[in-house]
């Protein structure tokens, strides 16, 4: 079971393992809602293996 939500654009490599690309922000309720989208200069790419 993964304890997340993962949306967007899924591919499968070689093996089979669903790969994916995020960004990581972390939301901030602190202050008033803008409707600014979170900004970053990361992006990373999620894989999920199999367990045996």
């Amino acid at each position: 079971m993964v304890d997340a939500r993962i949306t967007g654009d899924l591919a499968t490599l070689k093996d089979g393992s669903p790969t994916w690309a995020y960004a990581p922000v972390t939301p901030s309720c602190t202050g008033a809602l803008t409707g600014a989208s979170p900004t970053t200069t990361t992006l990373r790419v999620g894989r999920l293996t199999p367990t045996a």
